[in-house]
């Protein structure tokens, strides 16, 4: 007998469509990455104890000799500190009495809270590691014997990400963005305020902030620790998609997600194949100025 559709499937089932947005993608994408962390590492340890020569966390020139299980706890700590980061996102904005969002005038005072609250996560990176008698400079190859190629690595890394840039810009990025998100496909937040600033003390804080304070904390905080650990405890590999997609997620702006998961990937290389922090940070910096020059031709 023959069996159709209608036959097989008595009731009538619907399932919603679960709406896409911005704050949606970084809900999921935090997450994603806790899962990963969660299934990864005890199957890391897993293969590790069947097959002891399996030591890809040796491999490359980023050292993980320094750290130990009690970096574990260390690595949760973040993610606590971007959980946190991640409901402040999704809180909603304050409205006056017409329902329209309060407009926050970015001032001096509020960029240098701003700045001190940036300097806490690798802060906390440096007690973690003198804790237990390293050195910062030897933990993140701060030493300039390690920086010597930094005029080819540097370059080399911004253009490889601005490459990375016209070829999605190309194939209709932008367009995506605006069919997808809509009104959330929009300048990041440093961005849209640096365009927005009218005080030439205000533009400065928020150039120095970019070009000097955020590369050296951020590549502190994912390259130095978070890719670290992830790699002290997997490999290369997952450290560089788990710390990559963290960084990308932790900015949250849909628009500049992709462009950073890729820029990320590119400072981790960086890092792994020079074995010093300052590769990451060169390249970073180099690639926020460069946005602030670009910034400051359209101003102008």
């Amino acid at each position: 007998m023959h069996y159709s559709a209608a036959h097989l499937m008595p009731f009538n089932i619907t399932i919603p469509e679960i709406p896409i947005s911005a704050d949606s993608i970084f809900i999921y994408g935090y997450f994603l990455c806790v899962a990963m962390l969660a299934m990864v590492f005890p199957l890391s340890r897993y293969a590790r104890h069947k097959k002891p020569s399996i030591n890809t966390h040796r491999k490359g020139l980023v050292s993980t000799n320094a750290l130990n299980i009690f970096d574990l706890l260390g690595l949760a700590i973040f993610f606590c500190i971007y959980a946190v980061f991640l409901l402040d996102y999704l809180t909603p904005a304050e409205v006056d009495e017409k329902g329209n969002p309060v407009q926050v005038h970015i001032t001096p005072i509020i960029l240098a809270v701003g700045i001190i609250v940036q300097l806490v996560p690798p802060m906390l990176v440096a007690v973690m590691i003198r804790a237990r008698g390293v050195r910062i400079r030897d933990f993140l190859g701060l030493d300039w014997k390690h920086a010597r190629y930094l005029w080819v690595i540097t370059p080399g890394g911004v253009i490889l990400a601005y490459m990375f840039l016209f070829f999605i810009e190309y194939h209709g990025y932008s367009g995506w963005l605006e069919e997808q998100f809509g009104s959330d496909a929009k300048l990041q937040e440093t961005v849209k305020t640096y365009q927005e600033a009218n005080a030439i003390a205000v533009r400065i804080m928020i150039a120095i902030s970019a070009i000097l304070i955020a590369p050296v904390a951020e590549e502190i905080v994912f390259r130095g620790y978070i890719y670290t650990t992830t790699k002290r405890f997997s490999g290369r590999l997952f450290a560089t998609l788990l710390s990559s997609l963290l960084f990308g997620i932790v900015h949250f702006n849909i628009t500049a997600l992709i462009p950073l998961i890729f820029l990320a990937i590119v400072l981790a290389l960086a890092y792994e194949l020079s074995g010093s922090l300052w590769a990451p940070i060169s390249i970073h910096a180099l690639f926020n100025a460069s946005q602030i020059l670009f910034q400051e031709v359209k101003f102008h």
